[in-house]
């Protein structure tokens, strides 16, 4: 059962434009390397690093290492109420330009080209 602690932790972290924009990118395109979530997000690596970092202290994304590729992707492991919370969060986002931009960018971008800059 999630308690209040860690629903305050995870509201902390989706209080801010930019990491709402890479949840929403995740949960559409899971599997995603730093660059490419800073070609999307238009924003600089240490910067995105920094919003990823704030992700995963509040546990909802993880990462896992592909070779020379680092991927992140939401935690399958989150439990069904942040499921349930983040799910809500983005639904509403859906419709938003900017979301769906930055969805509709990812689907584009060729990690190999962006990642050799």
């Amino acid at each position: 059962m999630i308690n209040l602690k860690k629903i305050i932790k995870i509201l902390k972290a989706l209080a801010d434009e930019s990491r709402i924009r890479i949840v929403a990118l995740l949960k559409e395109r899971n599997g995603l390397c730093v660059c490419e979530i800073t070609e999307i997000i238009g924003l600089s690596q240490p910067t995105i690093s920094s919003h990823l970092k704030k992700l995963q202290d509040a546990e909802i994304i993880t990462y896992s290492k592909d070779g020379l590729w680092v991927n992140y992707s939401l935690d399958e492991n989150m439990e069904k109420e942040v499921k349930k919370l983040l799910g809500a969060v983005v639904q509403i986002l859906s419709e938003d330009e900017r979301i769906k931009s930055d969805v509709s960018r990812s689907f584009k971008i060729n990690r190999e080209m962006i990642c050799k800059k």
